[in-house]
């Protein structure tokens, strides 16, 4: 199994992995044969990769850190509790009623995400999220939730802090309710003054959950510090190092990382090697390097499917990652150096083995 671009999605693959709706129901199943049509409405839902089943590496999963199930959950949850807040809003308020939504469903499901990523003894974040354009605020509110609550684990956050932790990951672009749909879901660049309409969203989250006596003080403060920076560049305050709390470093960091690998409207996203390198890069500049350091740790640089060019000039698919030696995965040779296929049975290498060899480019699809 591997992810590969929509642009190069042909009849007769077969779907290594669910599609879904913005609203978490299932819109094609694993298993599926692609059609034309199944391609064309995929490409007209905005999806830009998919994974499909590869004959080269039949045997090749590529796991979540969460049950796929536990995180379309999630995804509803956030779709529904984002959506009455918005409804809530466009209703203008009129008697001044603080805004709500079902504050013990996310409760749930963050702590089921809390629960199974203890339970997960690797914690290898690899498997590319499949988010559509139009659902992106929905699946990366659970993404964030994932991948911060792996760095809070890493380390070494109590379950009770963890669930705090989570709830605010979880929330942390709810503010994003109170921006106007033109900003949000403008195909191009932001004009200085929707930018500054945008970098809102921080404080309107908080001020959503502020009489929410329900969810903790560390929950919200996700919500109001995730665009904080180390250097003190961030918002809403400009705060700086360690006057950021600790919960809203972690959410600036999976907040970032889940944008930087993401596709956008406006820009393709980075490969997990290339967004570690930007996060390595901004250590003790927009984040704490020490953070960074350990979240990286969690991150396999070429995830398993992923297609790689080798220094002998031969292609390979990624078939097994070992963290201990993260950078140098174990590979299928699919191509020798001239660009033809080889016969079977595919050659492995172990690259923590084999020295002499080195990945020197990631195909990207």
């Amino acid at each position: 199994m591997r992810a590969i671009n929509i642009e190069h999605a042909t009849t007769g693959q077969v779907l290594g992995k669910n599609i879904y709706t913005a609203d978490g129901r299932v819109l094609l199943r694993q298993g599926t044969t692609l059609s034309e049509r199944y391609v064309k409405a995929l490409k007209d839902l905005h999806f830009t990769h998919i994974y499909i089943r590869d004959n080269r590496i039949p045997e090749v999963e590529v796991n979540d850190v969460i049950p796929e199930n536990l995180r379309q959950e999630a995804i509803q949850i956030i779709h529904k509790s984002f959506g009455d807040v918005q409804q809530q809003l466009n209703a203008k308020n009129p008697m001044g009623d603080k805004v709500g939504f079902n504050v013990d469903s996310i409760t749930d499901v963050t702590k089921g995400i809390v629960e199974s990523v203890l339970s997960n003894k690797e914690l290898v974040i690899q498997l590319a999220d499949l988010k559509s354009h139009d659902n992106y605020t929905f699946a990366h509110s659970v993404n964030c939730c994932v991948v911060g609550t792996v760095l809070g684990v890493k380390l070494g956050l109590p379950d009770y802090k963890l669930k705090d932790l989570a709830i605010g990951l979880m929330l942390h672009d709810i503010g994003k309710t109170t921006i106007s749909a033109e900003i949000m879901n403008k195909p191009g660049k932001l004009t200085q003054d929707e930018f500054e309409k945008m970098k809102e969203h921080a404080r309107a989250g908080f001020d959503i959950l502020r009489e929410i006596w329900s969810l903790s003080a560390h929950a919200k403060i996700v919500v109001l510090q995730h665009h904080e920076r180390f250097d003190g560049t961030g918002y809403p305050k400009g705060l700086k190092g360690n006057d950021i709390h600790l919960y809203g470093q972690i959410g600036a960091i999976a907040d970032v990382y889940d944008a930087l690998t993401s596709d956008r409207t406006y820009r393709k996203r980075l490969l997990p090697h290339e967004a570690i390198e930007f996060l390595m890069g901004n250590g003790d500049r927009y984040f704490s390097l020490e953070l960074v350091t350990t979240f990286v740790s969690a991150i396999a640089p070429y995830p398993v499917g992923t297609m790689v060019k080798i220094s002998t000039g031969e292609t390979a698919i990624v078939t097994e990652v070992d963290m201990a030696f993260a950078s140098r995965p174990t590979i299928r040779l699919v191509q020798d150096a001239k660009g033809q296929d080889l016969p079977q049975p595919l050659p492995t290498i172990e690259l923590k083995k084999e020295r002499s060899i080195a990945i020197t480019k990631v195909i990207a699809d």
